[in-house]
């Protein structure tokens, strides 16, 4: 969350800026949408700031969905997609900073301790006690050095192992992050990662102005395949779509597994043009796999992409971007399959960057 160091003055100031932007510009008055304008009224946020005044300059239609996004872009929090097992491994995690901090305690315990000793026998020493005396002195320092030293070890020793431990636990939760993002039979982006990297997407959209485009791909034929060779079998042709779009895409592009036998590619600065000659690389690609049975060597012949490209268009909800891609591909489905259709008409609103 942001944070607005500002007086009293200052916040009623940026209230009533808030109150008339949102008048102006015609969004709802809710907590969400207050809190987006106050923040920009403030300029509490320079990305924030950035990607309204795109918003503004282009008379963009402020939606709830484009309020949505830039809360969770820049005010908000996204929801934790790892689930139980990131609560687990960072309820561990704790419970490893709490013992850290234990251990420093007791340090701080012993070194007291020990400067307490030091300053005893400072104030022995200045006496006038004898040889015997001193000696004496001498041998407790010794003994409290060697004690001190033995319990540094043992602390060394404890917070080595300590900080080994949340090494591992971060390890642990890097690897669950990834895992709940990824899906698993193909390996790539799941739904819940597109969805999140799309919505990323379209705000960058509206901070840069650069255009973003989406390709939805859809395997010809896919039930019949799997009617005649078996899911398992299936199950390697969606692997290998996945694995030729990973090896197809390049820079920030990101392939996802959308559903079934349904893919979804992420182009950012892309407009609908170029977007179509990526989607023809991907489906030449694909089609001129050859697949082969491995236990048998059976040769089942090959497997073609149907692909629809739509362009986003500033400030419009995701859903209907996603949908004039799908009607897309629809429409490369009806025309003979294995085909790239892009979207009727082609936006115009956002060009491509110089």
């Amino acid at each position: 969350m942001l944070d607005f160091p500002e007086t009293a003055q200052q916040s009623a100031e940026h209230a009533r800026a808030a109150l008339a932007l949102i008048e102006r510009h015609r969004v709802r008055l809710n907590p969400r949408n207050y809190a987006i304008w106050y923040a920009y009224a403030a300029r509490a946020s320079a990305e924030l700031v950035k990607a309204l005044d795109v918003v503004i300059s282009n008379r963009v239609d402020y939606t709830e969905e484009l309020g949505r996004g830039l809360w969770n872009r820049y005010l908000g929090s996204q929801p934790d997609p790892t689930g139980e097992s990131a609560r687990e491994i960072g309820e561990k995690l704790h419970k490893q900073l709490q013992d850290v901090m234990r251990l420093l305690d007791e340090a701080g315990a012993d070194t007291k301790a020990y400067g307490k000793s030091l300053r005893s026998a400072a104030g022995q020493l200045s006496g006038t006690g004898g040889l015997k005396a001193v000696r004496e002195v001498i041998a407790s320092l010794l003994a409290e050095t060697q004690t001190m030293a033995e319990r540094t070890r043992a602390l060394e020793t404890r917070l080595e192992a300590s900080a080994k431990e949340a090494d591992e636990l971060r390890r642990a939760l890097e690897l669950t992050r990834r895992d709940a993002m990824t899906d698993a039979l193909t390996g790539i982006a799941n739904r819940k990662a597109f969805d999140i990297k799309l919505r990323e997407g379209a705000m960058q959209v509206m901070e840069t102005g650069e255009p973003l485009a989406l390709l939805m791909a859809d395997i010809d034929h896919f039930k019949t395949f799997n009617d005649k060779h078996g899911h398992q079998m299936g199950d390697q042709v969606l692997k290998l779509v996945a694995r030729t779009l990973s090896e197809t895409l390049k820079g920030r592009d990101t392939p996802a597994r959308y559903g079934g036998e349904e893919f979804a590619i992420i182009l950012p600065s892309t407009a609908i043009g170029p977007a179509v000659v990526v989607g023809e690389q991907i489906r030449l690609r694909v089609s001129s796999r050859l697949l082969v049975r491995k236990d048998t060597q059976q040769e089942l012949g090959g497997i073609t992409l149907s692909i629809g490209a739509a362009q986003f268009r500033m400030g419009e909800p995701l859903a209907d971007l996603i949908d004039r891609a799908d009607a897309a591909l629809y429409r490369a489905k009806t025309e003979g399959r294995n085909r790239v259709a892009a979207e009727e008409p082609a936006p115009t609103v956002v060009a491509a960057a110089d």
